[in-house]
């Protein structure tokens, strides 16, 4: 009995380790198209350098912004030079009063989409507004955030299928499982006629096959992680999430269980 537990253990383990994997994977790359956004920065143009002074100060509260590099209007013609080519044009633009820079980068994550509406929000509502201009890169932002919304789609397909057979593979090697301990209680029966009852271990094994795997897989995600094996986060909420399917299983087979119960019959041995 403790040999087929311990496979039991084993293979449940196995399943969810494969489904972490998996789940690391997907989100690897939509994190990644996610960290995209924060290389595309929104820009400040002003030729007031009160403005640009006040901005950076009004910046600083912000947490979701991960830097905000200023340029002067020296900085910016070099940066304009060293961008597009235009050595042969150095004297020109350094002769013209180009505009102050403020290149603001935002933090790239899931939420960076409406982090930038708050910083938008913002410079929409200054009292210089008429005084600044505004680069937001609008399309490049929304075709980087249009491949997360389809790869976490995608995600949420392979979370529900692979959840789903996860479920299915708990539910019926379980009851495997409490079918061939029942059977084995029925052949080592002491006594005539005794009624064999379900397993009276029945949630501490769920307990030890349902959290043993989940925690095990957590553990090393969490050693990988802080160790910088492993280079972007998973939410906690995904080991629940494989927790709550492991032991819907072991609720959904429990009242089967409880039918895996027979009177045992020993036959009367001849004199």
């Amino acid at each position: 009995m403790k040999k087929r537990f311990l496979a039991l253990l084993l293979i449940g383990t196995l399943i969810i380790l494969g489904w972490t994997v998996i789940e690391y994977l997907l989100q690897s790359i939509i994190q990644y198209q996610y960290q995209q956004v924060a290389k595309y920065p929104v820009t400040v143009y002003s030729w007031d350098t009160t403005i640009m002074n006040q901005l950076r100060t009004d910046l600083s509260a912000y947490d979701f912004i991960a830097k905000v590099e200023y340029r002067t209007s020296e900085q910016s013609a070099d940066e304009l030079i060293k961008k597009y080519g235009l050595e042969n044009s150095d004297n020109i633009l350094q002769n013209e009063a180009l505009p102050q820079l403020l290149h603001i980068y935002l933090k790239g994550n899931a939420k960076a989409r409406a982090n930038k509406l708050i910083l938008k929000q913002k410079l929409d509502s200054l009292p210089q507004k008429d005084r600044i201009l505004v680069e937001y890169q609008n399309d490049i932002w929304n075709t980087t955030f249009k491949r997360a919304d389809q790869w976490n789609q995608i995600r949420w397909i392979i979370t529900g299928f692979i959840g789903l057979t996860v479920f299915l593979v708990f539910l019926f090697k379980r009851l495997h499982y409490e079918h061939y301990l029942i059977r084995f209680k029925h052949l080592t029966a002491p006594a005539e006629f005794e009624v064999v009852k379900s397993h009276e271990s029945y949630w501490l094994n769920t307990v030890l096959l349902s959290f043993v795997p989940v925690l095990l897989g957590y553990v090393l995600y969490e050693i990988g992680y802080t160790g910088d094996w492993l280079i972007y986060k998973m939410e906690r909420y995904f080991f629940l999430l494989q927790l709550g399917v492991t032991l819907l299983a072991a609720v959904v087979a429990y009242p089967f269980v409880l039918h895996y119960q027979h009177e045992v019959s020993i036959p009367q041995t001849e004199k």
